[in-house]
This record gives structure tokens, C-alpha cells and sequence, in this order.
């Protein structure tokens, strides 16, 4: 069975990834419930720009939708420039996913940081460290299953009740630093 990750970031107070994970078999539902989260027009959900009650709508939605999607919350203190603590992250969800049968993994689309995600992943998987998966960037109104990343990202960065309420979704919860026993791509 195909599994299927998608992750967005938080630079809020740290920085973190969440993960929605979804089974592919579940992929289509989840992808409509999802595009109803939209208010009026809009061609996209993107969380810190909608206004509350829309937020509170698409929690009750999301929360409908546990068994079906699982939320990975990958962090890492702001104790590093942000490109060491995005490699952190993006080698641990990595890790994580591999161990978990995940095949797909769709990250948001983030032009600056691309090629390093991918030279990441990619030397994981040479060295074994990880299996084969297919991995890519895609832009958020693109893919609505990146709008799950983004409202857990940005739920698990406000704290709180908020936290809270999307703990039933939770299933793995790390905090990373730099990896053990190899040096990241730091930047030249």
C-alpha cells in the first residue's frame, strides 16, 4: 500500500515541519474534504491568512478526518542557523518515513532551500539509510493535502488549546538536533 507524506514548515519561535500522512487509498476523499476548507473564491487555504471561524472550521473538518490522516511533528530549538535546522528536520521526517512505509513525500514549495532537501534526501537514500522513495516540492495551491501541513504547522506552533486539539492526530513527535556522527550540507 502506497503511503503519502506532505510537509510544510513553521520558522515561528524554531523551526519545525509538520507531516500529514495519508494512505493512498484515501488520497481522493481526503484531497475534497480538504478543498472545502476554502472560503468564498479563494483558489487555496493557507492558515495564518484566514480569519478565525474559517480556522475553527476546518479544525472540526480535520479532526473528522483522524484515522485517515496522520500528523508527524518534526522540531528544532532556534539554536542553529535555520538551514542546519531545516536539514535536522528534513533528515529526521525522512527517517520517520521510511520506517513508516511512507512512498510519497510532497514538501512545499520553497525555491531557496529545494536543492538542499533533495541532496538531503538523496544521500540518505544512497547510503541506505533510509528506502527508496519518490520525493518533490510542489506549491501550495497546488496541492491541497500541503494545506493539512501548514494548519498542523501552524497549530503546533501557536500552542495551547491549539496543540491540543490536534493531538488526536499526533502520532510521532520529535526534537532534533543536528544528527549524530555525520556533519550536515552546510552552506559554502
Amino acid at each position: 500500500m502506497d503511503r503519502h507524506l506532505y510537509s510544510d514548515e513553521s520558522k515561528v519561535d524554531g523551526f519545525r515541519f509538520a507531516g500529514a500522512v495519508v494512505d493512498g487509498e484515501d488520497l481522493h476523499r481526503v484531497r475534497r474534504e480538504v478543498l472545502d476548507w476554502r472560503v468564498g473564491t479563494a483558489r487555496r487555504w493557507h492558515t495564518s491568512k484566514e480569519k478565525p471561524e474559517a480556522r475553527d472550521r476546518a479544525l472540526r473538518r480535520l479532526l473528522r478526518l483522524a484515522g485517515s490522516v496522520d500528523i508527524v511533528i518534526v522540531e528544532h530549538a532556534k539554536t542553529h542557523p535555520e538551514y542546519v535546522a531545516r536539514e535536522a528536520c528534513v533528515d529526521a521526517l525522512a527517517r520517520w518515513a521510511s520506517d513508516h512505509g511512507v512512498t510519497h513525500w510532497t514538501l512545499e514549495q520553497d525555491a531557496p532551500v529545494e536543492y538542499r532537501d533533495r541532496q538531503t534526501i538523496a544521500m540518505l537514500m544512497h547510503t541506505g539509510e533510509i528506502h527508496r522513495m519518490r520525493y518533490r516540492h510542489e506549491a501550495g495551491p497546488a496541492e491541497p493535502l500541503l494545506w493539512i501541513a501548514d494548519f498542523a504547522a501552524w497549530l503546533w506552533t501557536k500552542g495551547g488549546t491549539f496543540r491540543e486539539a490536534l493531538s488526536p492526530l499526533v502520532v510521532h513527535h520529535e526534537v532534533v538536533a543536528e544528527p549524530e556522527g555525520r556533519r550536515l550540507h552546510h552552506a559554502a
